[in-house]
């Protein structure tokens, strides 16, 4: 059972592109309420569909008439508080400059957080999630969580994920570490480009090894492919190896500022040590890094 708020605080805008569906996860914490400002500032200068989703258990019914605008008469099965925490919440948003001429929607779910992701994809036709972290696991060490690996895991989404140190100041500098393994579908590409046309950012190919070896045919040849994509676009190729892949991703964001790290979701051999199964504990770019994992 789902109840969706619709709001006049923010009206839909009429662009020739279809606007973009942007669902982002939120528990009303200040963790939360930093991702939904990291995405209201990287997205400034565009109108996009922002649906907040936040999954709960219903704890009683409530019917109640749909104050929010169009919807007119709405049932509703609802947690007590749940429509007060999102009354908090868009008033927040209403107040803060990054507001923009998004339109926003609500939503309230009794559901487990995976199965409710994946029904707002469905039928949102949902382009990109957002979510924050508080950069630890429950056993205390440097990790991005196991619902933020839950979610990137199981839902085949392309998801922002950003750590509660996270504030955006643009994004000149991207790095996307790779070891070439992988073909990098049109559809993976066109949205790496999608975000670089944002902020004529510069783009990092950072090919991450724990030992020097040459590449094999195939990885020069998806090396290559991504060269030829990227030849009118602002990027470099670069090598780091180190058997500590975390210390080779520090290196490269000390080296060039890097304001955002994208991965591919299928290289999933690569990334997860880099953030699922870290083994330094001392690494700082857990807690401040935004990573953007593409699917």
């Amino acid at each position: 059972m789902s109840f969706i708020i619709h709001t006049p605080l923010f009206k839909f805008v009429s662009i020739i592109k279809p606007m973009k569906n942007i669902l982002i996860l939120t528990d009303f914490s200040k963790n939360s309420w930093n991702s939904i400002e990291y995405a209201l500032a990287l997205f400034q200068n565009r109108s996009y569909n922002f649906y907040l989703l936040n999954a709960t258990d219903v704890q009683e019914d409530e019917f109640e008439e749909g104050e929010y605008g169009s919807v007119g008469l709405l049932p509703v099965k609802i947690k007590k508080n749940s429509k007060q925490d999102f009354d908090k919440l868009f008033e927040k948003i209403s107040l803060s400059k990054l507001k923009g001429t998004h339109n926003f929607t609500p939503i309230s779910v009794e559901s487990d957080l995976i199965s409710a992701v994946r029904n707002q994809i469905k039928e949102r036709k949902i382009n990109l999630i957002v979510m924050g972290t508080n950069g630890l696991s429950s056993q205390g060490k440097m990790n991005i969580g196991s619902i933020s690996e839950d979610v990137i895991t199981k839902v085949k989404c392309s998801a922002l994920v950003i750590p509660k140190e996270a504030r955006f100041s643009g994004v000149k500098e991207i790095a996307f570490p790779t070891d070439y393994t992988y073909f990098y579908e049109a559809k993976l590409l066109e949205n790496i480009d999608d975000l670089l046309n944002y902020d004529e950012s510069v783009l990092r190919f950072v090919y991450l090894a724990k030992k020097n070896e040459f590449l094999h045919k195939g990885q020069l040849w998806n090396k290559e492919t991504l060269e030829d994509y990227f030849s009118d676009k602002p990027h470099s190729f670069n090598f780091e190896i180190n058997k500590d892949l975390e210390l080779s991703v520090q290196n490269v964001i000390e080296k060039f500022g890097i304001d955002l790290i994208i991965m591919a979701a299928k290289n999933l051999n690569l990334f997860e040590q880099i953030l699922f199964r870290p083994k330094i504990d001392t690494i700082k770019y857990y807690s401040k890094m935004p990573f953007l994992i593409l699917h």
